[in-house]
């Protein structure tokens, strides 16, 4: 393997890198995509809060396998690998010793890490097979404050301690990226945390091929599309958009660490 993207749910690596992802495949290089809450968990918590995302997915019999045939299919439109780790959940389906929803709402999955929230603890300390260590690990930049993305992104900043020879990338997720603030203050995490942490920008330029593959892989995410676009078109808008912030030529951001 050469390039790793991790990516904390079904649909981050690909909303914010698919086309970086189509352009590497094209150019011959070997990319998996590893999701990494991508468990099913076997009971769901009291919460009102996932039975309301269940509705808006269209899907409260079996909504986690759906998103994972959503991710393969997108995936492998891309012409990527996709791969899965089982053994975490979602934070929206963890629970406390007790039983209780760790996240039950909206505003909590964009607050702090609960105290309580053992995956928390535990990811940071899983290490990579020796026979997958890639040349390359794009790791979410934290930015829009969602509790999955800061663990794996400090799982990368383990990985990178871990493996110091990988090269390690953060990606700018969208769609948080609309937040005005959403970047720096993700950046701003990691002056404060990780002060011998040096970050560089970098500009990956897109072809029209790839942000074509990236739209037609976004659209693969049929459950998502109403929790941030009224449809596919105005998906397609939006993405094209995003893509020339900083500009003229559309392209996708990433933090590199030096």
């Amino acid at each position: 393997m050469t390039h790793l993207f991790i990516s904390p749910h079904f649909d981050d690596a690909v909303l914010s890198c698919g086309g970086t992802i189509h352009q590497l495949v094209a150019a011959g290089e070997t990319v998996d995509v590893r999701t990494i809450m991508a468990g099913i968990p076997h009971q769901l918590p009291e919460s009102a809060f996932v039975h309301e995302l269940h509705a808006r997915w269209q899907n409260e019999t079996n909504p986690v396998q759906m998103r994972i045939e959503e991710d393969e299919a997108a995936i492998n439109r891309l012409g990527a690998k996709p791969s899965h780790l089982v053994n975490w959940l979602d934070c929206i389906y963890r629970t406390g010793r007790s039983g209780e929803a760790l996240y039950p709402d909206e505003t909590s999955i964009f607050g702090d890490i609960n105290p309580d929230d053992r995956t928390a603890k535990l990811l940071p300390t899983i290490v990579l097979n020796s026979f997958e260590i890639p040349r390359y690990i794009y790791a979410p930049l934290g930015a829009g404050h969602h509790v999955d993305h800061q663990i794996v992104r400090n799982w990368a900043v383990t990985l990178k301690q871990y493996y110091p020879w990988v090269a390690l990338k953060f990606y700018e997720e969208y769609p948080y990226i609309e937040q005005s603030d959403a970047v720096d203050k993700a950046l701003t995490f990691f002056q404060e945390t990780y002060p011998a942490l040096r970050l560089k920008l970098e500009t990956v330029s897109l072809t029209e091929a790839d942000i074509q593959g990236k739209l037609d892989a976004v659209a693969c995410y049929k459950s998502q599309i109403s929790s941030f676009w009224t449809d596919q078109q105005h998906m397609e808008t939006s993405i094209r958009q995003s893509l020339l912030r900083g500009g003229q030529t559309p392209g996708e951001r990433f933090w590199v660490v030096l």
